[in-house]
This record gives C-alpha cells, sequence and structure tokens, in this order.
C-alpha cells in the first residue's frame, strides 16, 4: 500500500492525500456529499470523525 501526503499549502492544519477507492463505495460517499450539499473531502472527514469516535467508546 502506498499513499501519498503533503501538508497544507493554505494553513488550515489539514493534509492532502491520494487513496485508492472501490468504484461502488466512491460513488456512495459523492452521492452523499452532494445529496448534503458537502464536498467529497467533507463528507469523507465526517465519516472518518464517526468511525473513530465510535471506536473509542468503551
Amino acid at each position: 500500500m502506498s499513499a501519498e501526503m503533503t501538508a497544507s499549502e493554505d494553513g488550515d492544519n489539514t493534509t492532502r492525500t491520494t487513496i485508492k477507492v472501490d468504484d461502488k463505495i466512491w460513488r456512495r460517499v459523492r452521492s452523499r456529499a452532494i445529496r448534503e450539499d458537502k464536498r467529497v473531502s467533507e463528507q469523507l472527514e465526517e465519516i472518518l470523525r464517526d468511525y473513530f469516535d465510535e471506536e473509542e467508546k468503551p
């Protein structure tokens, strides 16, 4: 597995990365982002935050 990561040039404490995602998953995330009037990156961040928040619960 490889990933390319670079720090944000905007100074907004984010990291730009490149990942490979199954086409079906990508379409689901993109569709949800469009329905919720969000960028795909915002939608992915929300999904990841929810996942890790749940994982940390006892």
